[in-house]
């Protein structure tokens, strides 16, 4: 077959790929990309670029390979080339789904949900099962979805429910229900523009008890040592968002020397600051803004937050040089508030990499 209309083919499948040139005896060209992704694993390719198209396309082609003509060692016993190839699969379906996430999260979250019961109905749970679960967390919470990020907790295997990631996670979903963009988006589509503000007022309520919910959560989870301090700092935003100031800067007290990570330690800043302009108290709120851009210099929410206590309150702050410094470097990247309700997302590249790791080492 040509290279060409092989390509379309790919395109027609819901792909779009650019690697080495492929087999035209493979079985079909979703095996020659798998094929791609495999020798890449492997070390015997240099690179291979998978760009989704259409994921629900990709997962129903997916669906109809059979896992016989995946790739597997030409020594390896029966039973060990079907865990190989098992892991193949499940690994591609995996990154492929964060690829397309960014821009189609549902789709993505379906595809995930495909390769999922080949990952839990594996027994015993071993080290791979354990980081594709991980790892497919992270893809999901990446993409705040609530509901997605729900179902998929509901039907982890009994082995995970013991990571101290996932107890975190049951925190992380009950509170991405209330973040901002998603509940206006949850709201026009459900409801239409004409409904859209009566079916906002209905979730008002449900938004008060998923943060409740997620309260318990983080309080639960924060008795694990090893993640008690996000949790704490989580548990204490969501009493921010709940109006909660006092509370919410008891729950942080002491936690700086607790946070690890740089992006932590310039949330907890970010939301003292909130808290104390909650209450009013400048002073507080400026050394907080002032601390977290310390952490992160010229991230832009504490930036603006900053520009906006000198412009309404003065303390001899000129806000304009702070907005012009904006304008001329509008890179988001070093703001850690962009991917706060994002959350593990963070640690997709780690596990993806164990993922890659048990894939070739099997």
């Amino acid at each position: 077959m040509p290279r060409r209309l092989l390509r379309l083919l790919c395109l027609w499948l819901g792909f779009a790929a650019t690697a080495s040139p492929l087999d035209a005896q493979s079985s079909s060209p979703v095996v020659d990309l798998i094929n791609g992704y495999s020798d890449w694993v492997h070390g015997r390719r240099d690179r291979v670029d998978l760009v989704a198209v259409d994921l629900d396309v990709v997962r129903q082609q997916l669906g109809r390979v059979n896992p016989a003509s995946l790739p597997a060692a030409d020594d390896a016993p029966a039973a060990v080339a079907r865990e190989q190839r098992r892991r193949l699969l499940t690994s591609f379906a995996l990154e492929l789904a964060a690829i397309g996430s960014r821009r189609h999260a549902s789709a993505a979250a379906r595809l995930v949900e495909w390769a999922c019961p080949l990952v839990r109905s594996h027994t015993p749970h071993d080290d791979f099962d354990r980081a594709w679960q991980l790892a497919a967390l992270a893809l999901l919470e990446g993409g705040i979805d609530s509901t997605a990020l729900h179902e998929h907790l509901n039907h982890l295997p009994p082995e995970m429910t013991d990571d101290p990631r996932v107890a975190l996670a049951r925190g992380i979903a009950e509170e991405q229900f209330s973040a901002p963009a998603e509940v206006l988006t949850r709201s026009l589509a459900a409801a239409g523009l004409a409904r859209a503000r009566e079916q906002i007022a209905r979730m008002e309520g449900e938004r008060y008890r998923a943060s409740e919910r997620a309260i318990a959560r983080y309080r639960e989870a924060a008795k694990d040592d090893t993640i008690a301090a996000e949790a704490m700092l989580r548990m204490g935003h969501v009493q921010l968002r709940m109006g909660r100031f006092d509370t919410a800067l008891a729950t942080w007290k002491g936690l700086d020397a607790r946070l690890t990570e740089p992006s932590l330690l310039y949330l907890l800043h970010l939301f003292r600051g909130q808290a104390y302009e909650g209450y009013d108290r400048v002073a507080q709120a400026r050394d907080a803004y002032l601390a977290a851009l310390k952490v992160s210099p010229g991230a832009h929410s504490a930036t603006l937050r900053l520009a906006a206590l000198a412009f309404v309150n003065g303390h001899g702050d000129d806000p304009y040089p702070l907005v012009d410094a904006l304008l001329r470097d509008d890179d988001a990247r070093r703001d850690p508030w962009w991917s706060y309700y994002a959350a593990d997302w963070r640690y997709w590249y780690p596990r993806i990499e164990r993922v890659r790791a048990l894939l070739t080492g099997f």
